[in-house]
Parts: structure tokens; C-alpha cells; sequence
């Protein structure tokens, strides 16, 4: 049997593991916490930092493949185990790129990957001040902007909206500047955020599944639902994903041109999201190197979940299909704005009583305001049966606390 490594222990690790145990599965993991979703499942679990180059070595020197399900890991030790002939997947060249959204911008500037225009605060190297974001204002015509931290956002961080000369003051000055080393990029005049999911095996073959669109909560800028697929014409749909291709070649070309030794390239499962914008375009966004919030719903709506693809491309296995089998629609959990303590579940056993419905929970004990704590996914056989179902589960769902500590 394969020996699988995952660096991190959280939900996508978690379903991942529940995946593979239909095809019998060995997966170890690095976690910085423990108890954890993909901790609790795992054969064997890593306590450590995932940027801990000794703790990566370690659980690498147990498995005979190593992958990541969070961008945020040492990359410096999987480059070495690549050249001490270790199977990384995605490959080390490609987090490398994953890990700069500044690096990504000049990769898509190259490829003539179509993207929102963007300036360097400075030289993007060191920390923003308001005169250098002033300066790279008058390049893209002016607020608004948005402003993105070259390294370290994740899930809404790193990233801040400046509407005016006034939100590029630091926070203590009541301001909104990020002062780190960063880009500015023109905020897109968009009509719908959309997704796409590529996969591709050690062999280069590759596919991906319809495109969705995703809604935000503006509240803890998270993603809130996912609708697959997108209701957008299909001649969107193609470009859509001719698009999220390119940019998986182009991070495929960048790994294997930039390393000495045999890589994986771009093998895996990576997420690349898309705006479509007022006047037709459809522009990258950012690109996630794993499965991701915007793929869940494949668990239940596609042949083949992108957990179960994950697994495969990890084993060597051939791709499954990517085929639609239902409309769905995923809608995240969060805990309720007031949540703290050991998590409750009020509710679950009416979204299970709605048709087309199910639950995916991460087995978090500990639920904070806003905290992804699990998804629900519905299906039907129209878009409006899907949302319609999703909605009704939704309204009966709520995650609170028990204001005691786990």
C-alpha cells in the first residue's frame, strides 16, 4: 500500500481521508494542533509547525509521497525532497510560485493569462507606506483599489479594499493599508465570481469540472455558497476553463523550467478563481494548489468528489470522471456571530429531513464567531430545486456554543 504524507490537519486532509478509505488508504499527517479534522483521522499524526523544516523531514521520511493541504508550509524543505527523490505533489516549484501572489501576477503577465491589471507598492519588497501606494495609484488610474500581500493571506487576510488616498493611511491612523510587502490591483467591475477545478495526474492528464459561481459573505469575507454549475452561457463555461488550464500549464512550465531534478510539475487538484466581469471578461483571479471551498460540492453533485481525485493523482491511479450527475449547491457553515465555547449543532436534524441534502462536518470542537465548521451540499435536478433546498436546510442549521471551553 501507497504511504501518503499531508502537511496540515485541517477539513480538506479530513475529507480527503474519508475518501481514500473506500480504495483502503495509509495517510500520515503534519498538524500544528491536535485534536484536529484531519488529525482525528489520520493512521498517524505529526505534531509540529508545517513551517518546521525538521517536522516536514520527518513525516516525509515516513511516507512515499508527500502533499500539502494548505498553501502555508516549508518549501524550502520539500525543494530537498525532491532532490533526495521524494514524490511532492503538487511539486515544491509550484508552491514556490503559489506562495507570492506578486510571483503568480508576473507568471500570468508572461503566459498572457488574462488578469486585473496590477502595480508593485514600491518594489514590492518591502513594507507599503501611503506615498508608495500613492505612486502606484496614478499607474492603474486611481482609487479604487485593491491592495494584496505578496505573502501569508489566506481565507480573506492579506487583502484590503482602498477606496480613497484617506484607506491608504495604516489602521492606527484609521486607515485600511496593509504594511507589508505588497501590489495594488484595479478593482474589478465584476458580475459574478466564478471557479474552476483542474486536475491533473503524474502523467499530465488532465480535466476539470463545470464552472461554478461563488457568492461572498461580506461579513467575515468568506466564501458563502457555491452553485454548480455557473449560470453563465456555455460558450462562458469553455472560456472559463480554457483559461483555468492556462493557468495550470503555466504553473506546470514555471515548476519544471526553475528545478534540476524530476518533478511533478503541476499534478494535483488546483482551484483557479475567475471574475467575470460587466463587459464579458473572464479574468484570474488567484490560484489554490489543493481541493478547495469551491469544489465541495463535487461530493454530491459530480461522479467523482475532487477528494476522491486528490487521492488518486497522490496514488498514481487514474483520474475519475469529472461528469455532472445533479444542479447542487454548497453552502458553508459558519458559527453564528455570537458563537464561543464548545461547538452546538441546533437544527441538524431538520436540514437532514430536506431532500437532496447532506452535511459535511469537520469535527471542530471549538466554534468562534464566523469559523468554518462544516458544509451542506444540495442537489436537484434544476439550479432552482438545488438552491431552493440549500436555502430551506441553511434556515434550520445553527452552529453555536456552549460557552464552555473545549
Amino acid at each position: 500500500m501507497i504511504k501518503i504524507g499531508i502537511l496540515g490537519g485541517g477539513q480538506l486532509g479530513r475529507m480527503t481521508i474519508e475518501e481514500s478509505r473506500k480504495l483502503l488508504s495509509y495517510i500520515e499527517v503534519l498538524s500544528p494542533d491536535y485534536p484536529a479534522p484531519g488529525a482525528d483521522l489520520a493512521d498517524v499524526t505529526h505534531v509540529g509547525e508545517l513551517t518546521d523544516y525538521e517536522a516536514v523531514m520527518e513525516v516525509a521520511s515516513e511516507v512515499d509521497v508527500l502533499s500539502y493541504e494548505i498553501e502555508h508550509v516549508n518549501v524550502d524543505a520539500l525543494t530537498q525532497l525532491e532532490k533526495d527523490g521524494k514524490i511532492v505533489i503538487p511539486s515544491a516549484g509550484v508552491l514556490r510560485a503559489i506562495q507570492d501572489k506578486g510571483r503568480q501576477k508576473l507568471l500570468m503577465d508572461e503566459a498572457k493569462i488574462p488578469t486585473a491589471r496590477w502595480a508593485w507598492v514600491g518594489d514590492g519588497t518591502e513594507a507599503a507606506t501611503q506615498a508608495a501606494v500613492l505612486e502606484a495609484a496614478k499607474a492603474l488610474g486611481g482609487f479604487p483599489l485593491v491592495q494584496k500581500a505578496r505573502t501569508g493571506g489566506y481565507d480573506g487576510r492579506g487583502v484590503a479594499v482602498l477606496r480613497s488616498a484617506e484607506d491608504a493611511r495604516a489602521p492606527e491612523d484609521g486607515g485600511k493599508l496593509l504594511p507589508v510587502p505588497s501590489f495594488l490591483e484595479e478593482l474589478v467591475d465584476f458580475q459574478k465570481e466564478l471557479a474552476v477545478v483542474v486536475v491533473r495526474d503524474r502523467n499530465g492528464n488532465e480535466d476539470s469540472y463545470p464552472c461554478v459561481e461563488m457568492v461572498f459573505d461580506s461579513r467575515a469575507n468568506l466564501c458563502d455558497s457555491v452553485l454548480m454549475p455557473a449560470r453563465v452561457s456555455q460558450a462562458v463555461m469553455e472560456e472559463a476553463a480554457a483559461v483555468a488550464r492556462a493557468m495550470i500549464d503555466c504553473l506546470d512550465s514555471y515548476a519544471r523550467k526553475n528545478s534540476t531534478v524530476q518533478t511533478s510539475g503541476a499534478s494535483g487538484v488546483f482551484a483557479v478563481e475567475l471574475f467575470l466581469t460587466r463587459d464579458g471578461r473572464i479574468l484570474v483571479n488567484e490560484t489554490a494548489p489543493r481541493p478547495h471551498n469551491s469544489g465541495h460540492i463535487t461530493q454530491d453533485a459530480c461522479e467523482t468528489s475532487q477528494f476522491e481525485q486528490y487521492y488518486r493523482i497522490l496514488c498514481g491511479y487514474p483520474l475519475g470522471s469529472t461528469q455532472l450527475l445533479k444542479h447542487g449547491m454548497m453552502v458553508n457553515l459558519l458559527g453564528e456571530e455570537s458563537a464561543n465555547g464548545e461547538a452546538v449543532y441546533e437544527g441538524l436534524a431538520d436540514a437532514l429531513a430536506v431532500p437532496g441534502v447532506r452535511v459535511h462536518l469537520y469535527g471542530k470542537r471549538q466554534v468562534r464567531p464566523f469559523r468554518k465548521m462544516g458544509h451542506l451540499n444540495a442537489v436537484g435536478s434544476t439550479a432552482e430545486e438545488a438552491m431552493d433546498r440549500a436555502e430551506k436546510a441553511r434556515k434550520t442549521l445553527k452552529i453555536v456554543g456552549s460557552g464552555r471551553a473545549v
